[in-house]
């Protein structure tokens, strides 16, 4: 808890931060009346960063919106397939829906704005960020006409080639918004000639707020997002030092990378392989287990276990729904664990599993110290079969005694 605390913590301070930025880089940039810069188009920045604002006068072309046709200042037209597919998972076969942008259609028009003392010129034909874009037209069309064209509103779009593994389309929508030619802007670009434009190392800011508006929405986001984050992060901070933590050496906790000696049962997911870092530290045969689930789609799990030099000294396999077991007799060293698809046959998502180390003739339990208390019943019952875990000495650590074998079903 403590950790998801401070993630979503950091990332509300990361969404101050870039508010904070964003308002220095308009402080940072120099401001000058639009007549002052039509007469002397000189900006003192090193890079030419140049900010202005004033009433917006209607491009000399007239630049109009592709499926709406509305006369505006910038506009954005995004194409969208929607699609139905099989996907094999685990549990199964389904069919998923699921929609892919084709294109997103851009245009910006080079107009004038005017604070009264007299015009400057605006090209964001090269893109800009407004903050003032209005929804100008969208549908969605249903079925696949078969054609490689299809009309929204006035604009017409020629369908691309679509792969079969794309699976098969059942529609198309289109999403169209853009700025009017009306009211006020502030603008923050870069001076060239005798225009503001897009700089090359960022993007251009254009504010209907204006310049003091814009700054104030800044100010006030910067704040709440470093209240709200720092309060979330000042919290995380004890929950992780003083709230329950998870032990990772746990029954049915996630298999570490790394693991030393036995390790009671783990879970963990497969799309490929999996490799872990296998240390032992006391001499001995080692059974080691991949447990394929039940599920729908069976998994063929394949064990291989290799040493320090790359010579395998396993490599096992379990069948379709069986589990993969390999014995070792092992010296002390490092070893490499790969659980891997036997037959190569891969589902989305991967196949999940559960592991375990036990030693023969010794205890399963991990080689750490568990706490004061006995083992839970629950720890009991959830053991590798025929093992039980070992309770921790008060003491000095005392040899544990033999568990004695059951029969019956893993």
């Amino acid at each position: 808890m403590g950790i998801f605390l401070l993630v979503i913590g950091l990332a509300v301070l990361g969404f101050g931060l870039y508010n904070m930025m964003a308002a220095k880089r308009v402080l940072a940039a120099p401001f000058k009346k639009t007549g002052e810069l039509a007469k002397n188009p000189v900006s003192e920045d090193p890079k030419g960063a140049m900010s202005t604002e004033g009433k917006v006068i209607p491009p000399t072309t007239q630049l109009l919106s592709p499926a709406s046709k509305q006369p505006c200042l910038a506009y954005e037209l995004k194409i969208e397939r929607l699609y139905e597919k099989t996907e094999t998972t685990q549990d199964g076969t389904k069919t998923v829906k699921g929609t892919e942008t084709l294109d997103t259609i851009k245009g910006g028009a080079v107009f004038s704005i005017d604070d009264g003392s007299g015009p400057f010129n605006i090209d964001v034909s090269k893109g800009a960020d407004f903050d003032n874009m209005k929804d100008g037209f969208k549908k969605e069309l249903n079925g696949h006409s078969g054609s490689s064209h299809i009309q929204f509103g006035e604009y017409s779009y020629d369908v691309p080639v679509i792969g079969s593994d794309k699976g098969w389309t059942t529609g198309f929508k289109a999403t169209e918004k853009y700025v009017p030619v009306e009211g006020s802007l502030f603008v923050l670009g870069k001076l060239e000639g005798a225009s503001l434009v897009k700089p090359g190392w960022r993007s251009m800011m254009a504010s209907a707020k204006g310049r003091e508006g814009l700054l104030g929405a800044l100010e006030k986001k910067k704040k709440f997002s470093f209240i709200g984050g720092g309060i979330a992060s000042v919290l995380a901070i004890p929950l992780m030092i003083f709230g329950p933590k998870a032990d990772p050496n746990a029954l049915g906790a996630s298999c570490p990378s790394e693991m030393t000696d036995v390790r009671l049962r783990c879970s963990d997911q497969v799309s490929d392989e999996d490799l872990f870092t296998w240390t032992v530290t006391k001499a001995g045969t080692y059974d080691l287990t991949v447990y394929a689930p039940a599920k729908k789609v069976k998994f063929d799990p394949g064990l291989m276990i290799t040493d320090s030099t790359g010579a395998e000294l396993a490599n096992v396999s379990g069948g379709q729904g069986g589990n993969a077991k390999a014995s070792v007799d092992v010296q002390p060293g490092t070893y490499k664990v790969k659980v891997y698809l036997a037959d190569g046959y891969e589902v989305k998502g991967g196949y999940s599993y559960d592991f375990d180390i036990a030693a023969q003739g010794g205890s399963p339990a991990i080689a750490e110290p568990l706490g004061d208390k006995e083992p839970s019943a629950e720890d009991v019952a959830a053991a590798p079969e025929g093992e039980a875990p070992a309770p921790e000495a008060e003491a000095a650590p005392a040899p544990a005694p033999k568990p004695a074998k059951k029969k019956g079903k893993k």
